[in-house]
């Protein structure tokens, strides 16, 4: 077939919900904002003090990952976060000087180019609170905890400004991981009730900009799939294997983007076990599988190393060499 649009325009294309010429993937894309994000977010290093003063630490259990230290949640009562929630001045960090620095990585005339997020409205509300903490607040003080939330949002919507400026993407993808392996953190009532309106407002804030916005949520969450198109959302990314994928695109592939599809967390998804034959296995079985209604899927999947009480790291694997190149293969049969 004649290939007439770039790997940026076709990766746009299905975004946008227009027709394009083959499946797009992660290695059309180039993440922007990740150095002054993560300092916001989690410190500097991935583990340090965050600008809400959250201690974040990476304990062997989080087996590379970062996370508050455990009971040391600065906010018990939800009621009292005015009191004790301090919302942190964005206009302190060097963000020109951290756009300047990662624009020579930047690929911007053949890559999307996509600024990150993480620790969205739930996600923050568990650090201040614990996971624990963070739930009971939602079920017993619903309404001081819409307060805290919005006024979340209001900062992230004024980082997302920053962001904007500084960094000039295409997409926005805010992390908010409101579910597990099986199912939400809480019933699809309270998310809708809570968390819904924060993510639309965040949305709607970063359409104004000219951004698309994309919700990057871990776990099984397909049950909320109208929802986040209600909020405005492009595209769903780190879509896992666990839910209905297929469906999805079925129903909604012309309205909203599945992301992902590899199983991260099952054997392709395990460095100590995957093998350079199942991997590669895995890319086709997506492409295959989500690939073939030429709509509404973007394939992304990767394979971590966990990292260990002496290095902490996570970091991917060589194995994320063959899933890259398994995927080009892929791609180059479906543009002969």
């Amino acid at each position: 077939m004649a290939i007439s649009m770039s790997a940026r325009e076709n990766y746009l294309a299905c975004l946008n919900h227009k027709p394009h010429q083959y499946t797009p993937g992660m290695t059309d894309l180039s993440r922007a904002g990740m150095t002054v994000t993560w300092e916001l977010e989690r410190g500097k290093g991935g583990a340090g003090v965050d600008a809400f003063g959250v201690r974040w630490v990476s304990p062997p259990s989080a087996m590379g990952g970062a996370l508050p230290a455990p009971n040391e949640f600065m906010l018990e009562d939800v009621t009292q976060w005015k009191k004790i929630v301090k919302i942190p001045d964005l206009s302190v960090y060097d963000w020109e000087g951290g756009a300047t620095a990662e624009e020579p990585i930047l690929d911007r005339a053949n890559k999307v180019v996509e600024f990150g997020s993480i620790n969205a409205v739930y996600e923050r509300l568990a650090t201040l609170m614990g996971f624990e903490g963070a739930l009971l607040a939602m079920a017993l003080e619903p309404e001081a905890t819409y307060e805290l939330l919005d006024t979340l949002t209001d900062w992230k919507i004024e980082l997302m400004k920053y962001g904007a400026k500084y960094f000039k993407p295409d997409t926005y993808s805010f992390n908010d991981d409101v579910a597990t392996e099986r199912t939400l953190f809480m019933s699809p009532e309270t998310y809708r009730t809570l968390i819904k309106p924060m993510h639309k407002k965040l949305v709607d804030a970063v359409k104004e900009l000219g951004i698309i916005p994309i919700q990057h949520t871990c776990g099984k969450a397909d049950i909320i799939v109208q929802d986040m198109i209600d909020e405005g959302n492009h595209g769903w990314s780190a879509v896992q294997a666990s839910n209905d994928i297929e469906s999805i695109i079925e129903k909604h592939g012309d309205e909203f983007v599945i992301i992902g599809g590899y199983d991260t967390v099952g054997t392709p998804g395990i460095e100590s076990v995957a093998t350079d034959e199942i991997v590669r296995k895995e890319v086709r079985r997506c492409m295959d599988t989500y690939g073939k209604y030429g709509k509404g899927y973007i394939f992304s999947g990767l394979v971590l190393i966990p990292g260990t009480a002496a290095d902490p790291v996570t970091s991917p694997s060589p194995l994320g060499e063959a899933i890259i190149d398994e995927f080009l293969k892929i791609r180059a049969e479906q543009t002969a």
